[in-house]
C-alpha cells in the first residue's frame, strides 16, 4: 500500500458527504424540507419563515 492512500480516501469520503449535504440543501431550498435517516442518525433540513434554512441532526437512542 502506498504512503499517504488513507488521507486520500479519507478526502475523498469527505467530499462526497459534502456533496451529498449540499445536495439535500439545494432540494430543501427548492422543495420546502428534506429528511434523510442515515443508519441511527436523521438529517432534517426544513426552511425558515423570515428565511434561511433551519438543519437539524438527531440521533435515536
Amino acid at each position: 500500500m502506498k504512503q499517504g492512500t488513507l488521507l486520500r480516501d479519507n478526502r475523498l469520503l469527505a467530499a462526497l458527504a459534502f456533496m451529498l449535504i449540499a445536495a439535500a440543501i439545494y432540494a430543501a431550498h427548492l422543495q420546502g424540507g428534506v429528511s434523510m435517516e442515515l443508519g441511527d442518525v436523521l438529517l432534517s433540513i426544513t426552511t425558515h419563515q423570515e428565511g434561511g434554512l433551519i438543519v437539524s441532526f438527531i440521533k435515536a437512542h
